[in-house]
């Protein structure tokens, strides 16, 4: 007399290969996982686009002596929502800034404190929706007393002339908080 019968040991079997197929399954899909996740970014070509980089060897020229120049920096780096009883309010405020950046940052030399934020606007600005992100952004830095200046995108720039626009942009600043400029 057998203790297995050919039904019992049919059954076995085939839960045998279940347990194995199930645990080949699971082996596939984390091995799709970790490639689909390792293939989803490439690198991007460049920091900044052609207009942007031009104008950057220009900013340079113009004032790299007395500020550090940064690039494309997030918004959120450089303003953040005042304290506020609310965390849904502060939250909320934060999210309308975070996802944002600015074209170039200067910074004092010595604290890399900012001091201003330079915006290159091309076509693109003259978009409604573009319009609504550049009253947001112009909105936040006015708020924390961050000076902007917005230079139309061109061919070509001048050294002398940017620097012009950032010294009247920090005279300008200066008024306007009520002090009297150097």
């Amino acid at each position: 007399m057998h203790i297995f019968s050919t039904p019992l040991l049919i059954a076995l079997g085939f839960l045998v290969l279940l347990v194995v197929a199930a645990s080949l399954l699971r082996l596939l899909g984390r091995q799709q996982k970790s490639q689909s996740v390792a293939g989803a970014y490439e690198a991007v070509p460049a920091l900044l686009t052609p207009a942007e980089r031009s104008f950057f060897g220009v900013l340079q020229q113009a004032v790299a002596l007395d500020y550090q120049i940064f690039a494309k920096v997030r918004l959120a780096d450089i303003v953040r929502p005042v304290r506020s009883p609310s965390r849904s309010g502060w939250q909320s405020a934060f999210n309308r800034i975070t996802g944002k950046h600015v074209d170039f940052v200067l910074c004092d030399s010595s604290r890399l404190s900012v001091v201003a934020v330079i915006e290159l606007d091309d076509r693109t600005h003259e978009r409604f929706e573009r319009g609504v992100r550049d009253g947001l952004v112009d909105s936040a830095l006015a708020d924390a007393r961050i000076p902007v200046l917005r230079v139309s995108a061109r061919q070509s720039y001048s050294p002398t002339q940017i620097r012009e626009q950032v010294e009247s942009l920090f005279r300008s600043h200066e008024r306007d908080k009520g002090v009297s400029p150097a």
